[in-house]
């Protein structure tokens, strides 16, 4: 995960809601429902809100953190909306209504979860633990073999742009290292890489190393 910073929700959305007080959710326009996706994709700056793999507003889907029949009244409130990718059995379509005890709009996202160069993840705590899982983000290779498969090759592919081999990145010094954590981090044209903070994850970890 990565730590999503929630803006202000779209014209069209605050106009909906404006004339069509009593509804939820569930009564949205598909024009609506888009400008959801289109606001959250931007500021999650094209990745997916659980995995950070790549997603187009045609390839997600809206996710609500706290799930609809749990917190009705926040069916339309933005800062209860990601967008999730469309893979089968993972993020928004592997939990279902499952309650997220850490989610990527928490600081936390990103220091409780430890991403290895597998392609694996972990927690550090037990709500992370419990997310990971409920996503099914790959804590084992078996329980979602893709996902690991495609993290590991992309973070591969993210090292190799810098012409160093994976293995060797643990050798790297700090400057190296803060140098390739900056590129990582800033967006190119509103994008940043797929699965670029998996990678982010594995150099803070580095550095944080005694």
């Amino acid at each position: 995960m990565r730590k999503i910073n929630k803006g202000i929700e779209p014209e069209a959305l605050t106009r909906w809601k404006r004339l069509n007080s009593t509804l939820r959710y569930r009564d949205l326009p598909v024009e609506e429902s888009r400008s959801i996706r289109s606001a959250c994709i931007s500021e999650q700056y094209g990745l997916c809100a659980y995995c950070c793999q790549a997603i187009t507003i045609d390839d997600a889907h809206n996710e609500h953190i706290e799930a609809q029949d749990r917190a009705q009244n926040r069916t339309l409130d933005l800062s209860n909306i990601v967008a999730s990718c469309q893979r089968a059995h993972q993020c928004g379509h592997g939990r279902g209504t499952r309650a997220l005890p850490l989610t990527p709009l928490m600081d936390e996202c990103e220091t409780e979860l430890k991403f290895y160069l597998s392609g694996l993840v972990k927690g550090h705590t037990d709500r992370a633990n419990t997310s990971i899982e409920a996503l099914n983000l790959g804590h084992t290779e078996e329980s979602n073999r893709g996902l690991v498969g495609a993290r590991k090759t992309l973070v591969d592919a993210l090292i190799y742009t810098q012409n160093l081999p994976p293995d060797e990145l643990q050798y790297e010094d700090e400057d190296f290292l803060g140098l390739l954590l900056e590129d990582l981090q800033t967006p190119d044209a509103g994008l940043l890489q797929p699965f670029s903070p998996v990678l982010v994850n594995v150099i803070r970890h580095l550095l944080a190393r005694p």
